[in-house]
């Protein structure tokens, strides 16, 4: 009766959760954590494919510590599960070791001992976007200036203008009076470079996005930092395919006099311009992904997470196992935690 009672006793025990379980969970939360934002820098912020990995290199951790600790509960062959869980722990430590340099973890440390370079990366980035804005506004300043001195010009008194001149009036309801013109010239730039128009839409919401950034950047909020590089790539791509949709799409055309009929035409029907970036020159995701080095930070790091998680293993205790016809217990058996 005693020894029954002895025995639940030990099995209720075994079910609880234990220090050391608690102190291996977070362990794995660590190694989850840090292998998430390690491999989101060396992704540049895909971040599908960055938590994949970081559950992957977790769930083999985690397996290979649960199976350690049965072999060494075990409570028959023991000199075959001895050898069973050596191999583990070996297996192991041969894991941890590539799991930490090309997983994420000591990649992080590298980028975040060079931050300060890496932020001005970013800065220029940005800074090219920002001129692309800019060359722009130039741009569509200077065809809306020609295109309203043109139609001046083709409606003074005595002055003459094409069937295609003509047309482009009508169509656009411009009566032969400066004013008329004006009005129709205000238009196409509250369209095109004024703060509130279909520009200014644009526009405002980079300046959003561009000031968010550089704000991430300046913090160097480590878990923004790489979609933050991404989000980079994303606003010179929707900047070079806004600006250029708002040029060609502009009513801007080129109006000058044609010596040979004695008329005002349209020599061009519209000043577009396509505008674009060479993103290959951006500097900032590249120096997320492709930093070099060693980080003593990072060693250190990496064996304290990895000491955490298999401390459950060393503290576990061998299986009680009597040998049959013997009344003492051998040694080298153990007790599952």
């Amino acid at each position: 009766m005693a020894k029954k009672q002895k025995n639940k006793a030990k099995n209720q025990s075994s079910g609880k959760i234990t220090i050391a379980n608690i102190i291996a969970l977070v362990g794995l939360v660590l190694l989850l954590v840090f292998t998430f934002i390690g491999h989101s820098y060396m992704s540049g912020g895909e971040i599908g494919w960055d938590i994949l990995i970081a559950v992957v290199v977790t769930a083999v951790a985690g397996g290979l510590l649960w199976f350690m600790i049965k072999c060494k509960g075990a409570a028959n062959q023991l000199d075959k599960w001895k050898k069973i869980e050596i191999a583990t722990l070996v297996a192991y430590i041969l894991f941890a070791i590539p799991a930490s340099l090309f997983g994420g973890i000591m990649h992080f440390f590298v980028v975040n001992d060079n931050k300060e370079q890496i932020k001005n990366y970013a800065q220029e980035d940005i800074a090219k976007i920002d001129s692309l804005y800019a060359s722009y506004e130039n741009f569509e300043k200077t065809a809306i200036e020609k295109t309203g001195n043109g139609l001046k010009i083709a409606i003074m008194p005595g002055k003459v203008s094409d069937a295609s001149l003509n047309k482009f009036m009508t169509d656009n309801r411009i009566e032969r009076t400066e004013s008329a013109v004006e009005t129709f010239i205000d238009s196409q730039r509250d369209d095109l470079v004024k703060e509130d128009g279909a520009y200014g839409d644009k526009h405002l919401q980079y300046i959003a996005d561009r000031n968010e950034i550089i704000n991430i950047v300046n913090n160097w909020s480590i878990i923004q930092v790489p979609t933050s590089a991404k989000k980079i790539d994303y606003l010179a791509s929707i900047a070079q395919e806004d600006l250029s949709e708002l040029s060609h799409n502009a009513l801007l055309p080129d109006v000058d006099w044609d010596s040979a009929n004695n008329k005002y035409t349209i020599v061009k029907q519209n000043q577009e311009q396509e505008f674009a970036l060479d993103t290959s020159s951006f500097k900032f995701r590249k120096a997320l992904q492709d930093a070099r080095g060693f980080s003593v930070t990072a060693l250190i790091v990496v064996l304290l997470i990895h000491l955490m998680i298999l401390f459950n293993y060393f503290v576990a205790r061998r299986t009680d196992v009597l040998k049959v016809g013997e009344t003492r217990k051998e040694e080298d058996g153990g007790t599952q935690l």
